[in-house]
């Protein structure tokens, strides 16, 4: 096999395997969401963890959700917005921190208003992550 062939093939495999053995809790950002599946009127707890620095963005689809509360979520707010991607294309509940979060664990709550599939999304530092919620 020609070496120059061999050599990306081995630094790919390098790099897999180091980023496999990255901690959980070095996680850039995460987001559930209890209880999952949910009952119209049920109130949604969404738990946010962040190990990164940056400003702290959330989507909530508000087809499927009453405005969130701020809970225990950093210095921000929450606004209507029609329609992103981070909730699948439904109008959207979307908060943003003022500053910048060091990091750590938050929560928040919001009442299911419709049964349906609704995801909700949080993204920091270039990083997204979201969570479908079912409500019934």
């Amino acid at each position: 096999m020609d070496r120059w062939l061999v050599r990306p093939i081995v630094v790919v495999i390098a790099v897999a395997i180091a980023l496999s053995a990255v901690p959980a809790s070095a996680k850039t950002v995460g987001i559930t969401a209890s209880p999952n599946p949910a009952r119209v009127g049920d109130r949604v707890r969404h738990d946010v963890e962040v190990g990164s620095v940056g400003r702290l963005e959330v989507w909530v689809s508000a087809r499927g959700f009453g405005r969130p509360g701020s809970g225990t979520l950093p210095a921000g707010a929450w606004s209507y917005e029609c329609c992103p991607s981070q909730t699948a294309g439904t109008p959207a509940w979307h908060y943003r921190s003022s500053a910048f979060t060091s990091g750590g664990g938050y929560r928040f709550g919001a009442v299911a208003v419709v049964p349906g599939s609704f995801l909700s999304t949080a993204f920091v530092a270039g990083v997204f992550a979201g969570v479908w919620i079912r409500i019934r």
